[in-house]
């Protein structure tokens, strides 16, 4: 009985050495307060969101800076921006992340590693602007009122702002909770497009679905000579557009400021004008009383449309003058006038002849002595053939050849801008927008 009651005990002080032992293990969960927040958890909701990460942008773009000359390039290196950033406490070798209404609004949070030398930044902003403080939620806040801007940091992030919800972004911010992350972000760092570029934009505006997307996404690329604009579309709906493997075109010309070549399959498009794409060229269209639907019928999917340059045209001018008895008589010249050079060419089914009288009908077209006139252009010779419709400036049509790509160039105040459609699939578009940096940096100082 006694080696029965030493056991008992024995066991009794067992289990409450393991309770003891329980207990002080899950005691510092069990009182413990609620995990801060992330960075991630204090982003607001937004119509445009971002990420970027400073440094390695500085990287990429560093032979650009320099071998265009931009001004102030030695204070954008990799170097200048790592050794700036540690002096005011900021991570900028973490990602910082942005955000945009798209319009009136932006703003930016950045990691902070030591918050006691962000002030020592602030002092040294002041010398060259003027910095006024403000209070919201209790919290000194930074202004900036030349410029509309507003600056705020805790002890592990930093916002800058410019908009008028401050106290709402802010509010965000400060009372935000662990898992809080907001609808638009968790699907944008949860996309993997584009998710090894430094720098990403997300868009779910809902002025994109009146074309028919959900979402869309931008990269940048650079080398030393352009920047890349990378783009991606997403349709929750199949797009019903295909690429072609070449159609008609126009060969491009090396006066254009302005073209376009467009090769599609748009068999299945056409056959659903209730698709928001189509409705929108529809509600386009009738802007000008274009007959849309009449086009979709006809349109065999290839567009070259080119302008710049001039061309001369002979142009019949009627004066009035006298006879040998002074009579008024009417006299017939024919002048050279130079025109803007403009060329406009699409593949037709069947239906083209029924295009054409829809235009005329609808004086889209408008014909004048042997020219003709589509809208406010300039005199054009029209040539109607049973697969393609064309009109040109010059005196003959420009060379017909064979294109394969979706492509256009648009001139912006001396800039040349490429836009491409890399890949048309079901229901996502991959495109790119290129530009040269040179022409910009020249504009830029002609401006001054």
């Amino acid at each position: 009985m006694k080696a029965e009651g030493v056991g008992n005990k024995v066991m009794l002080i067992a289990l409450l050495c393991a309770a003891l032992a329980l207990f002080l293990y899950i005691r510092p969960r069990l009182f413990a307060g609620d995990p801060p927040p992330s960075l991630l958890d204090r982003l607001p909701e937004s119509e445009v969101v971002g990420r970027y990460n400073l440094l390695n942008i500085a990287k990429e773009t560093n032979s650009l800076m320099f071998k265009n000359k931009v001004p102030f390039r030695e204070y954008m290196t990799y170097d200048f921006l790592l050794g700036q950033a540690k002096g005011i406490g900021i991570d900028i070798q973490s990602t910082g992340y942005f955000f945009s209404n798209g319009k009136d609004e932006w703003g930016t949070f950045v990691t902070v590693i030591d918050s006691s030398k962000i002030q020592n930044g602030l002092n040294r902003l002041e010398q060259y602007i003027h910095v006024s403080d403000t209070v919201v939620y209790n919290r000194k806040v930074k202004k900036i009122k030349d410029l509309g801007l507003y600056i705020f940091y805790d002890k592990d992030y930093l916002l800058v702002y410019k908009g008028t919800k401050i106290k709402r972004r802010i509010g965000k911010a400060i009372f935000a909770h662990e898992g809080d992350i907001e609808n638009s972000w968790e699907k944008f760092l949860k996309n993997p497009v584009f998710k090894d570029e430094d720098i990403v934009l997300y868009s779910h505006s809902p002025r994109l679905k009146k074309f028919g997307l959900d979402y869309a996404l931008c990269a940048h690329d650079s080398d030393s000579l352009n920047i890349k604009l990378k783009t991606y579309l997403h349709s929750s709906k199949p797009l019903k557009i295909k690429e072609k493997e070449s159609g008609m075109s126009f060969e491009r010309s090396k006066h254009s400021t302005k073209a376009l070549d467009i090769h599609l399959d748009i068999s299945e498009f056409k056959k659903d004008p209730s698709g928001p794409l189509y409705k929108w060229i529809l509600d386009l269209g009738k802007k000008v009383s274009f007959p849309t639907s009449t086009f979709f019928e006809a349109w065999d999917g290839d567009l070259s449309f080119q302008e710049g340059g001039t061309q001369l045209i002979n142009e019949e001018v009627v004066e009035i003058g006298y006879d040998e008895e002074f009579n008024p008589v009417e006299v017939r010249k024919v002048n050279k006038v130079a025109v803007p050079g403009y060329s406009l060419l699409f593949s037709v089914n069947e239906n083209g002849q029924k295009l054409v009288a829809a235009l005329f009908t609808k004086g889209i077209v408008t014909k004048q002595g042997k020219h003709y006139h589509f809208l406010f252009s300039p005199p054009l010779t029209l040539n109607i053939l049973p697969k393609s419709i064309s009109a040109y400036t010059a005196g003959k049509s420009p060379k017909i050849t064979t294109g394969s790509s979706c492509s256009g160039l648009w001139n912006y105040r001396g800039t040349d801008v490429l836009f491409r459609i890399d890949s048309l699939k079901k229901k996502e578009v991959y495109g790119s927008l290129e530009f040269e940096v040179a022409s910009l940096i020249k504009r830029g100082k002609n401006k001054r």
